[in-house]
């Protein structure tokens, strides 16, 4: 039940359902008494200095039909804000998406605003809200009313109210400069959707206290940040960890290092805070998250005192894997192993070590490998030339690129399906570009082979016979292996010699995905693998 009792006349008297506002969907009573679990386990940091009347704003209906999030995480948000109030008794939520509530005579009766995810121009009032008697006092026209309205807003800040932007909420009124400077920045997009590090760059703030100042790992929808961001401008809290994210991901501005996930800042005598977390339904039944939620909350409101102050310092990462220049290669290869460690690259460690200043998966006849294992890069690859020297003493192995993941919910299938550059003790593999798992063989060892659009493998050429092709990879030592993947074009070759080539047109295959180093089941082996080096193209 949506609380409304503490709002002036003309809320009384409006509609009910304009009162309510409407989230998009339902959540669903299971998943509702979860996060109601997780709030109870929630406590204010300070008691309100005084009863605190916070307003949870939702999108307008007339936008939320088009809002990317209406069937969930802004349903699952409101839900989430009002079990903080009324479990916390931090404040009182009132949820609305009635822009009347922006009028000056009842926004004043706000502490703070949590943007719920709210997107669109909902600053814009429609002629159905010039209609309400609250905005016909601001003007006679769209013009004039929204200029009111946004006067009132940014009043309402300057003059010591709080806000509190959630996720996709900076998004919103893209149309208006004046919104994007109070919140310090605008979204350009959201290249992760999956798990990444977080650097707390200030553990003593007292607005990272629920993640106890130290650095931690979040799945959820990941922003990027532009003009008017400068960082000199803002308190940044917490940001990506280059570090132990996947650096990989497509849509990412490589010219940018600076990926700020959560800051502060000051607009006159008021309070902003703005956040990256609120995707995931589930982070509003987490009680880490909810904490910080609700610790941003007693911020906006004026009840956690805490340092607004821009700070333009930034911890810098000397040692992110996969940044270091390659010793005596071409420029724009970079090293993916440093010789010493597995920094970058996440597997099972009683299968994959380092030995001999190289790269080691070994298993024995007590291993019990019921599976391929794979030593999995940190960062994704689409268009690239991988160079590396690898040593076989018995059994399968292969370079996996372009791969997908098995789902993490799922035990069946293999832990990557993909492309293969792959290599055998017996040979009878090596030099050939697989899709394991999908489209099989898909270039034999000699052969120049393209794939049309509607799917059809045609070979074109040879490159040599397959048996004195094999002749130049020598069993048991050290050999070069080279993978270029640009487009569809992809060449293999070892030791300088090309082993196959393909042209893939097919519409349906991979173009972007996990890089990784097998050890096949079966019985016991040993690959190393040294000199790592990829340059993106």
């Amino acid at each position: 039940m949506r609380i409304r009792h503490h709002i002036t006349v003309w809320l009384a008297c409006v509609t009910l359902c304009a009162l309510t506002g409407s989230a998009g969907a339902q959540v669903h009573p299971h998943h509702a008494a979860q996060i109601r679990k997780g709030a109870q386990a929630v406590k204010a940091r300070v008691a309100p200095r005084q009863p605190r009347t916070v307003l949870i704003w939702n999108t307008p209906p007339h936008l939320m039909d088009k809002d990317p999030h209406k069937g969930y995480c802004i349903p699952y948000g409101e839900e989430g804000m009002k079990a903080l109030g009324e479990e916390s008794k931090a404040f009182q939520p009132v949820v609305s998406d009635d822009l009347a509530m922006y009028a000056p005579e009842n926004l004043k009766q706000f502490d703070a605003i949590v943007l719920n995810n709210a997107s669109g121009p909902w600053i814009t009032p429609t002629a159905e809200d010039l209609a309400k008697a609250p905005l016909k006092k601001l003007g006679g026209d769209v013009e004039a009313v929204e200029a009111a309205l946004r006067k009132s807003f940014l009043d309402y800040v300057e003059n010591g109210g709080g806000v509190v932007c959630l996720h996709y909420a900076i998004a919103a009124n893209r149309h208006w400069p004046e919104f994007k400077e109070l919140f310090g920045a605008t979204f350009t997009g959201h290249p992760w959707t999956e798990e990444v590090g977080v650097t707390v760059e200030e553990p003593d703030h007292p607005l990272v206290a629920a993640f106890g100042g130290q650095d931690f790992r979040i799945t959820d929808e990941i922003y990027a940040y532009g003009p008017p961001y400068d960082r000199s401008k803002l308190r940044v809290l917490m940001s990506l960890d280059p570090a132990t994210t996947n650096m990989g991901v497509r849509w990412l501005n490589r010219q940018q290092d600076d990926f700020a996930l959560t800051w502060v800042k000051s607009y006159g005598k008021g309070r902003i805070f703005n956040t990256s977390f609120g995707h995931m339904a589930n982070l509003y039944s987490n009680p880490q998250t909810l904490q910080f939620y609700l610790d941003a909350i007693q911020f906006a409101t004026g009840d956690i005192e805490a340092p607004m102050a821009p700070r333009d310092s930034r911890p810098l990462r000397t040692n992110v894997p996969g940044t270091q220049p390659a010793p005596g290669l071409e420029e724009g290869f970079l090293a993916l192993f440093d010789g010493q460690s597995l920094d970058g690259w996440q597997g099972d460690r009683t299968i994959w070590s380092v030995q001999d200043g190289a790269i080691t998966g070994q298993t024995t006849a007590d291993t019990g490998l019921q599976e391929n294992n794979f030593l999995i890069w940190k960062d994704q690859v689409e268009n690239f030339e991988l160079r590396l020297k690898f040593r076989l003493e018995n059994g399968n192995s292969g370079i996996y690129y372009r791969v997908k993941k098995r789902p993490a919910n799922q035990t069946q299938g293999d832990p990557l399906v993909g492309m293969q550059a792959d290599f055998d003790a017996s040979g009878r593999w090596t030099g050939v570009i697989m899709e394991y798992l999908l489209r099989g063989v898909l270039a034999e060892r000699g052969e120049k082979v393209v794939i049309d659009e509607a799917g059809k493998r045609q070979v074109v050429e040879s490159l040599g016979d397959p048996a004195e092709l094999l002749r130049v990879v020598k069993p048991r030592e050290w050999n070069d292996y080279t993978v270029i993947a640009k487009g569809g074009s992809m060449v293999l070759k070892i030791n300088d010699v090309t082993m196959c080539e393909l042209e893939d047109r097919d519409p349906q295959r991979l173009v972007h995905g996990w890089l990784a180093l097998q050890v096949h089941v079966g019985p016991p082996m040993r690959v190393q693998f040294k000199d790592i080096s990829l340059r993106r193209l």
